[in-house]
This record gives C-alpha cells, structure tokens and sequence, in this order.
C-alpha cells in the first residue's frame, strides 16, 4: 500500500470527503468546540491560495483519519464553498487531559507540485532482533522524517 503511494505517484481511486460543520467563527475557541464534541481545523495557504482556511468539523473526522489505512499520508477531500480541496493531514493535536483531538492541520495537496508529507517513524521490538536479544538500548532521536 505504501509503494501504492509513494513510487507509482498515483492516487486511491476512492476518495474520502472530510465535511466540515460550517467555518469558524471568532467566538470559536478550542475549549468551547472541545465541549460541544468539535474538532477545530486549518487549511494552511500555500502558493497561489494566500490565506488560511479555517473549518469545524465533528469530532468523528479525526478518528476516521487515524482509522484510514496510511490515513497520515493518504490525500483526503474537503467540500467548501461547492468546491473539492485535496489536502493531507499535517498534525493532529490532542487535549493533554482528555486526550481527545482539539486541533487539526492540513496542508493543500497540489497536483504537479512538491508536497511534504511528515512520515513517522516507529522502531519495531522483535523478539528475532539480534540487538534486542543482546540487550540493547534504542534512543529514539526523532520520530518524523
């Protein structure tokens, strides 16, 4: 699925709308969305598309996007103002309490262009691992690439 993605460059034939409640407003904030079971979100502006997007969407959308296969890679579809935006998800942030997501960041996905993509990197504990058999200790220095 990964080589689905990444060396053929093509795109998942079934595309998966995120729709958002409405736009936020200035009265918004984190804490009053948290408790109305909201999630706050950005389109970040990029090249030609100047300014920020900024959405509101149920509190559903970010667990359907860790629940998607590769859901931090793959391209998702946002419907606003009767159009469709291609965008990947950025970071999703969490509630240090709760734990529940308060904020999401997408970047705009430009066909033909450059689009970073923040992989993560997690190191596997295998019982077949020589290192780990002899007892080794893995500092993880950073987690994204």
């Amino acid at each position: 699925m990964r080589e689905y993605y990444i060396r053929e460059a093509l795109f998942p034939d079934v595309k998966i709308f995120l729709d958002p409640i409405r736009e936020r407003q200035q009265d918004d904030t984190l804490q009053k969305l948290h408790s109305e079971m909201q999630v706050a979100g950005v389109i970040e502006a990029r090249d030609e598309f100047n300014e920020d997007i900024d959405l509101v969407f149920p509190h559903r959308i970010p667990f359907t996007i860790r629940k998607t296969d590769h859901g931090m890679v793959r391209p998702f579809y946002i419907r606003h103002n009767d159009q469709e935006i291609m965008v990947t998800v950025s970071k999703i942030e969490e509630h240090f309490k709760t734990k529940r997501p308060i904020h999401m960041t997408f970047q705009r996905f430009i066909v033909g262009r450059p689009n970073l993509i923040t992989l993560r990197l997690i190191p596997v504990q295998e019982d077949k691992s020589l290192h780990f058999q002899a007892g080794a200790n893995f500092h993880i220095l950073q987690d994204k690439v």
